[in-house]
């Protein structure tokens, strides 16, 4: 049988190997699949913690650590969490209560078996400058270890921005007895001077004309946020006989201090448009978070069953200001012309708030040889309310039923089959900063997803998988008046494929395609007040990554990354098309011998061809990618 992880509390990962040696991750190597992995340093893959199937895992609230649910409001730091992995269609099935947009799952550090110091330097052609250093110890023995670190950076942007970043966090494991495992982490990054990225708004069915100096910021220098997050946390798990039990609790927090987004409005033909900056008052996202899993498994012959008894809860609570506006003389967006700051009197801030508690029954069977089932019943209580200090307080209630059914047949010895049907009930993306109601979140959506295909092992080395699936979700954008609002249903229909592994002992290869059909239904569409296709969203990506590492070259390597997104529309009339871009990554790693110890060298070069490519956001906000960009890095594991 080809199929499945065995999941018992925190899902044990594909990619459990990655904390031995922080200096020498390598995600092309470590991939099982094409569908997303990523580490500190590096990620590869269709998807991301940002990106499933059209659609955001983090947005949607389907994040794992160590496969217990945290609603996460501030970002994960790579201080503490080791590695993630993307689980969809055929990843999750041995998953309990998979979720419609897939499931961005962390990973935090695997014990060590001594230690070992991680210092890499990094800098780049921006240039920007990092300096991070990683710790894994034991303390006593197989009883207590830590892993930890610190990373100071002067991280200088695409755009010209000049942020100031500092991570810290630790982790320990504490095993008291055999089977048992106590895990507490506590992580911080805190972020100054940061620029938001300058977003255009175009005043017709056209682009915007090219930036000649992508690099150059020609926003205003007081336009900068300061933010914080921190996220906190205990795992407690054991096992005795076939019983098991997995908990986590878990704070999550992100408070940005100042808040300023810079946005081009009334773009022309010509290139010329109002510099806007959005000036916010202070805002807080804050989370207590956690749950509480009973697993019951036994061995029948050659049938494994597994039984768990859930329950999820969540006390999230927002505080959020109405942003002011100030619109700056109208110039070429290619120039840059200072104004002081003004002064601003903001209006008092929106607190919302969303309690949920969600219980669940799940069953999972495996019969060697034969194939495997997963079935999981949620119920789920999700209250939400809004109290905004000019108008009467919105409520909101849902109670639904959530069913996810998914199976496999093993077909022959190299080749399984699945499909599954998922009912979520998950969050919304808040609305955009030009929307009248920006910052507001709506109430949570309804989702479903049907998926389905064939996992293949081709050999003992390489892995190719295909399928289809079929996601919907309520639909939110910007109406007529700028209100962001439900206006139809989103449906991405598509096809994905993925190719990894070693080809040979000299290469390993990942490789993936997905091929997507979005579309937009309503009474807005059927009257041609929008089109039929989402804003932003790409019809196909594909992903080729090849890592060449000969046994003769004393772990040095060459890598090559092409990564090519499909067409998409700019407006929500979908007139405007842009147009597909090849971006070619090229990269090599090197071993160096200095002071009596191994050294990696790093040096990528991303964007090799420094290909232009607008990208546009779900609010027809467009931007620029990145130009080319070289990155050259040194670290290094030293075991004391």
């Amino acid at each position: 049988m080809i199929v499945g992880l065995v999941a018992t509390g925190g899902c044990i990962g594909t990619v459990g190997t990655a904390s031995a040696q922080r200096a020498e991750q390598n995600a092309a190597r470590a991939a099982e699949d094409a569908f997303g992995v990523s580490y500190a340093n590096e990620s590869i893959g269709l998807y991301d913690e940002e990106d499933v199937r059209g659609f955001s895992p983090i947005d949607a609230g389907n994040v794992r650590l160590e496969g217990l649910y945290i609603d996460q409001q501030a970002d994960l730091s790579y201080r503490v969490v080791d590695s993630s992995i993307i689980r969809v269609g055929l990843t999750a099935i041995d998953y309990p209560f998979p979720a419609p947009t897939g499931i961005a799952d962390f990973r935090l550090p695997d014990a060590p078996d001594a230690f070992v110091i991680s210092p890499r330097v990094t800098a780049g052609s921006f240039g920007d400058i990092g300096i991070e250093t990683d710790v894994r110890a034991p303390v006593i023995g197989k009883t207590v270890s830590v892993a930890g670190g610190f990373g100071a950076y002067r991280d200088n942007e695409a755009f010209g921005g000049t942020p100031e970043v500092l991570s810290a966090g630790i982790s320990a494991r504490w095993r008291p007895a055999v089977n048992v495992e106590i895990i507490p982490f506590w992580s911080t990054d805190r972020y100054w001077s940061e620029e938001s990225r300058p977003t255009y708004f175009v005043d017709g069915a056209f682009l915007p004309p090219r930036i000649g100096d992508r690099q150059r910021y020609t926003g205003q220098r007081w336009a900068t946020n300061t933010s914080r997050g921190d996220n906190a946390g205990l795992i407690a798990r054991g096992r005795r006989g076939g019983w098991s039990l997995a908990a986590g609790l878990f704070r999550s927090v992100f408070t940005i201090a100042r808040d300023r987004t810079t946005v081009w409005l009334d773009v022309d033909r010509a290139g010329a448009g109002m510099e806007t900056v959005f000036a916010a008052p202070p805002s807080r996202y804050a989370s207590t978070s956690g749950e509480l899993r009973l697993s019951r498994s036994w061995v029948e012959g050659s049938r494994v069953h597994r039984v768990h008894v859930s329950v999820r809860a969540r006390d999230q609570a927002r505080l959020y200001g109405n942003a002011e506006a100030v619109a700056l003389p109208r110039r070429s967006i290619d120039t840059r012309r200072p104004v002081d700051e003004p002064a601003f009197d903001f209006q008092p801030r929106t607190p919302d708030d969303v309690r949920q508690v969600t219980l669940g029954l799940a069953y999972e069977g495996r019969w060697n040889g034969r194939g495997s089932v997963n079935i999981g019943v949620q119920k789920t209580d999700y209250r939400k309310t809004v109290r905004p200090p000019d108008r009467a307080g919105i409520d909101a209630r849902e109670r639904p039923w959530l069913v996810n059914l998914m199976a496999s047949l093993d077909l022959t010895k190299n080749v399984a089959a699945y499909a599954g049907v998922t009912r979520g009930l998950e969050e919304s993306d808040v609305a955009p900063d030009i929307a009248v109601n920006r910052n507001a979140a709506p109430p949570a959506l309804r989702t479903r997803q049907i998926d389905g295909g064939l996992r293949i092992a081709l050999g003992k080395t390489l892995q190719a998988a295909i399928g289809l699936f079929d996601v919907r979700k309520p639909y939110f954008n910007l109406d007529g008046a700028d209100i962001y609002r439900r206006l139809g249903e989103v449906r991405h229909r598509g096809v994905e494929g993925s190719l990894s592994g070693t080809a040979s002992p000299a290469l390993s290869i990942v490789a993936g395609a997905v091929l997507l059909d979005p579309r937009v239904g309503g009474a807005l569409v059927e009257d041609g007040t929008i089109g039929a296709r989402p804003v932003g969203v790409t019809r196909s990506r594909i992903v080729l990554a090849l890592d060449l590492h000969p046994p003769g070259w004393n772990g040095s390597s060459l890598d090559l990354q092409v990564t090519r997104h499909g067409g998409s529309f700019a407006d929500q009339a979908n007139i405007v098309r842009l147009p597909s871009r090849p971006v070619v990554a090229l990269g090599a790693r090197h071993r160096l011998h200095l002071a009596g110890r191994d050294v990696i060298a790093r040096v990528q070069v991303n964007n090799l061809f420094d290909t232009y490519r607008w990208v546009a956001n779900a609010s027809e906000g467009l931007y620029f990618n990145t130009g080319r960009y070289v990155s050259v890095s040194l670290a290094a594991d030293l075991s004391v």
